[in-house]
């Protein structure tokens, strides 16, 4: 029994003790460390198309739903039993069971908690995006009618001597 535990020791120790070493090297001496590599550079604006971000926002806000969803879909799934047993004690929802005669989830209706709030924080996610694509448009409509359609026409005063040119070629281009 304790030769697997030291041997559990070693290899933890040999598996730790490089990266150890390998912050203390780099916490000694900072500037040698950052002129031999290069640092990361922030992402720009446009490095991303739009359609990529919108796709991570949802997973963000699906993935991020989910566990509140759950919670609050297997206590209205408690709450929902619990009425449809006719009130009976073993079926009291979550906050109210008592453990020695509550009677437990089946593993089918844990499964259809799960499926539901999956598909609720699916909703929440195309909801966001079907919002935020409704504002953009909205956006790019109220910037492409405050863009002047042509370019405004401008007018010049003539000069003395141009405006003589003009005159003369005005007056013959009526006689013909």
């Amino acid at each position: 029994m304790r030769l697997p535990r030291r041997l559990g020791a070693v290899i933890l120790a040999l598996c730790v003790a490089p990266s150890a070493f390998a912050q203390s090297a780099a916490g000694t001496s900072s500037s040698a460390a950052s002129e031999g590599t290069p640092l990361p550079v922030p992402y720009g604006p446009d490095e991303f198309a739009t359609w990529q971000k919108d796709l991570r926002r949802a997973e963000v806000i699906a993935l991020g739903s989910l566990p509140f969803v759950t919670f609050m879909a297997s206590i209205y799934y408690d709450v929902y039993r619990y009425a449809s047993h006719g009130y009976q004690d073993e079926y009291l929802p979550w906050p109210f069971k008592k453990a020695d005669i509550a009677i437990d989830l089946t593993e089918d209706e844990q499964k259809k908690i799960l499926l539901v709030s999956a598909g609720i924080s699916i909703g929440v996610a195309i909801t966001d995006f079907a919002i935020r694509a409704i504002r953009r448009n909205m956006r790019a409509r109220r910037a492409e009618r405050a863009k002047p359609a042509r370019e405004p026409i401008l007018i010049e005063p003539l000069e003395a001597a141009d405006a003589g040119e003009g005159a003369a070629s005005g007056a013959g281009a009526g006689e013909r």
